[in-house]
């Protein structure tokens, strides 16, 4: 697309000017991109009024879902009394569009989890570039829709008992790619807390590293995967439990949404998914 708009010049226009706009268009749209999955959500998180501040244009207005309009200084006061604790937030863009006055649109579904349940919502926002700086105008949200319970991917009460272990020890996967080794270690800390660490190397470089805790917290399970370079974790619920297994689940999360842990008496083996794509493990135990 690049090429064709940089062979397709207006009369006049420099090849240079073409691409400067294309490249100018694309940071635009990696910073819009970044303030609504990254910067708005946290700001609520932490209840960062400074960065509101600066997300938000002093004339920034508001429709939420009840039909309620609200301000630049209502949100400011709503996050200073109150913080965005939920379980898991993403937010999914599915418009997000520059225009030529120097307005954009970002649109898409907010997903929200506490407990056993994913809630949505819809919405759409208006951003203007001011000096340089995108500021958000308007924000209209609408749609919340409750979606079913997440035990065994449908409805019913989190499984709350659970023995793991199987998994204590450390662990060498044995299907790895050739030139990686990749290992897992758990210890329990108590009956209500398990933790873990993964991480790969290459040579004497470890290129990859996770580190995961499985907890009881408001009697049910809990699976939270913090990746290398990530600041939040990714939380899962753990959504069934076996003697010797257990399976997590978080629909939202784009790749893996399912993952599962069992001992099959000789091998400790897992598997994440989506649906979709499967990427098994195998792991023996290199300890006593």
């Amino acid at each position: 697309m690049m090429v064709l708009t940089l062979c397709c010049c207006q009369p006049g226009e420099r090849k240079s000017d073409v691409a400067d706009t294309v490249m100018d268009q694309a940071s635009d749209l990696e910073t819009l991109r970044y303030i609504k999955e990254v910067e708005w959500p946290k700001a609520y998180r932490e209840q960062d009024t400074v960065l509101l501040d600066r997300i938000l244009g002093d004339d920034f207005q508001m429709v939420t879902a009840d039909g309620e309009w609200s301000n630049k200084a209502l949100q400011i006061e709503r996050i200073k009394a109150t913080a965005m604790d939920h379980d898991y937030f993403s937010y999914e863009i599915k418009r997000l569009e520059l225009l030529e006055n120097g307005t954009a649109i970002i649109a898409g579904t907010g997903h929200i989890i506490n407990d056993s349940e994913e809630t949505n919502y819809e919405s759409s926002n208006i951003l203007i570039k001011r000096e340089g700086i995108w500021k958000a105008v308007l924000s209209h949200v609408s749609g919340i829709t409750q979606l079913e319970a997440m035990h065994e991917h449908g409805t019913g009460k989190l499984p709350s008992e659970g023995d793991f272990s199987y998994l204590l020890g450390s662990w060498e996967q044995t299907n790895e790619e050739a030139g990686k080794e990749t290992f897992e270690q758990w210890k329990k800390i108590n009956d209500e807390l398990y933790i873990g660490l993964g991480y790969t190397m290459m040579a004497s470089d470890t290129i990859w590293k996770e580190d995961v805790e499985l907890r009881l917290s408001e009697d049910h399970w809990h699976f939270e995967v913090l990746g290398q370079g990530d600041s939040i974790p990714t939380p899962f619920k753990v959504t069934k439990i076996e003697a010797a297994g257990f399976e997590c689940y978080n629909p939202v999360n784009e790749f893996p949404k399912t993952i599962e842990y069992w001992w099959d008496g000789a091998l400790l083996k897992a598997k994440i998914s989506d649906g979709e794509t499967e990427i098994p493990f195998e792991f023996k135990k290199i300890d006593n």
